[in-house]
């Protein structure tokens, strides 16, 4: 069996399960800190038509969540809701070669209802009235898919040892070996360290007492005879297993990463309407957060006993938060129309569970194994808090006549306001916390506009999404946005397009690897179906 293929399984599963048996790395912690708080507004098919500028804009059931002074623009009640269709595709490029990878997702952008108490206007009162709004709204996307594959080359010596280089985590079989241990009966324990109990229980790691010093062992360093028992030369030393020659092994990499789930917004907010001058509103958010992640990584060999290693790891967080929204919109002058609106930090109660799997299949049974070995490791389920960064939204529309508008937001957030903290067993975060600290503040844009002919929209926009990191990576993201629609005095139908101009990303399959250089973009169609009562 070709000592090689051990080396890089080994090094693959150091990445997934060297850390603390509570806190998982199923994810960076900093990371998905981060991925929660890159929240976008959503909202109904016009908003997003629009590029999602709104913070100005009211008369939509999207300002329940984005702005609720919004919701003082109403004159009647509302009933609406918002499919959505996505279409997710993935480039990479991993040891020269190019994968692409795609997948469709439905769900939902938007669905509420508003709920109208206005005064007529032959009504003498500079105050107007009002509109609650309930809405369900979804403001993080977390579907994805990503493929990447290559042939990695690790040379080996004269002396049959691996040459050390960006692709050859040997160090990592090391660490197995000195964190595990022996008991009184000769069996291998695994000091809580799951990797080395994967790497055991699929015969990748044994345990022979070939000197005082050294009893766990790869199998591929030392010979065996077809009962798995140890080899000795006349001196009784063991035998190494015979040197392979100064040429390359390729091996076949390939992991496809599938994500799914998101975060939705329930929102219950009041907007009122002071002389049709100033319009102010607030309004408490639930959310609820759902991530499911499976990584299906595989390596097949050549010129090896392992035909092809497996490793699976299915991992899912899961919470409720809540939040509160204020907003103000006035207007100055007739045509002119500015909105401020706050987010407080958002508060989640989190829970992390992880499995993972190792398969290995071998070219064939021997007395002491067979030629399929799978182990499934569960974890205790993990609990934590993460609170997210607060948000501040300006905007301005300027309304042409009766014939549309141009409206634009800039909105800032401070993503290294974000923390971790309360983990199961006083697990304190300290280094994740660390990482969050490096984020930084970013601004994100919005601008959009609207042209109207009778019962007629079109609709145009875009929307830049800042980069919060320093990693030598562009992690900002552009979207342009395009839409049309149609109201009438009963009803109103819309649809928006999107499309993201892609956001880069790099995925490292274990340390010291070659790192995947990864391009995602995203179109989205939503449809928005409202009716007025």
């Amino acid at each position: 069996m070709n000592r090689l293929i051990k080396l890089i399984s080994i090094g693959l599963l150091q990445l997934c399960l060297l850390v603390t048996a509570k806190a998982q790395d199923a994810g960076d912690f900093s990371a998905t800190a981060l991925d929660m708080s890159r929240t976008y507004l959503g909202g109904s098919a016009r908003i997003q038509g629009l590029g999602g500028a709104q913070t100005s804009l009211g008369g939509d059931i999207s300002s329940a969540s984005s702005n609720p002074a919004g919701l003082g623009f109403f004159n009647r009640s509302e009933f609406s809701f918002s499919p959505t269709l996505n279409v997710i595709s993935s480039s990479s490029d991993y040891l020269g070669t190019s994968v692409n990878d795609s997948k469709l997702n439905l769900n939902f952008a938007n669905l509420g209802v508003v709920l109208n108490k206005t005064k007529g206007d032959l009504v003498e009162s500079k105050w107007r009235g009002g509109s609650f709004g309930l809405s369900l709204n979804r403001i993080a996307d977390f579907q994805n898919r990503v493929t990447y594959e290559g042939d990695s080359y690790n040379p080996v010596d004269s002396n049959g040892d691996i040459v050390l280089d960006a692709n050859s985590p040997k160090d990592f079989i090391e660490y197995a070996v000195l964190s595990a241990g022996i008991d009184g009966s000769g069996n291998l324990t695994y000091n809580g360290n799951s990797f080395v109990e994967l790497a055991y229980e699929t015969y990748l790691i044994d345990v022979f007492p070939v000197s005082p010093t050294e009893s766990i062992v790869d199998r591929d360093i030392y010979a065996t005879d077809e009962n798995g028992s140890l080899l000795t030369d006349n001196n009784g030393d063991p035998i190494y297993v015979p040197a392979f020659p100064e040429e390359k092994f390729p091996t076949r990499q390939r992991e496809t990463i599938n994500s799914k789930g998101g975060i939705y917004q329930t929102s219950i907010s009041y907007g009122g309407n002071y002389n049709d001058r100033v319009y102010f509103g607030a309004g408490i958010g639930i959310l609820s957060v759902d991530r499911d992640v499976e990584r299906i990584y595989t390596e097949e060999p050549t010129q090896a006993t392992l035909r092809r290693l497996t490793l699976i790891d299915n991992y899912n967080i899961s919470g409720i938060g809540i939040n509160a929204t204020f907003g103000v919109i006035a207007r100055p002058v007739a045509p002119i129309l500015l909105g401020l609106s706050y987010t407080t930090p958002s508060y989640y109660g989190m829970e992390q569970t992880q499995e993972t799997i190792l398969q290995a299949d071998y070219t064939g049974s021997t007395d002491y194994r067979d030629a399929y070995h799978d182990w499934t490791i569960t974890y205790t389920p993990f609990n934590y808090n993460i609170s997210t960064p607060s948000r501040v939204s300006g905007g301005i529309t300027y309304f042409i006549g009766k014939n549309g508008f141009i409206t634009g937001d800039v909105e800032r957030v401070n993503y290294s306001q974000a923390k971790l903290s309360n983990g199961d067993d006083g697990y304190t975060f300290s280094d994740s916390n660390q990482g969050i600290d490096q984020y930084e503040a970013v601004y994100n844009y919005r601008a959009g506009a609207e042209y109207r002919f009778d019962m007629f929209r079109v609709r145009a926009g875009f929307n830049y999404l800042g980069d919060p990191t320093d990693d030598g990576v562009d992690n900002s993201e552009s979207k342009v946005s395009v839409g049309a629609g149609i109201r009438t005095k009963d009803f109103f139908v819309d649809l928006g397009l999107v499309n993201s101009l892609g956001r880069n990303s790099t995925i490292m399959p274990y340390p010291g690897a070659a790192v995947a250089e990864v391009e995602n973009t995203n179109t989205t169609a939503t449809i928005s179906v409202g009716f007025f009562f």
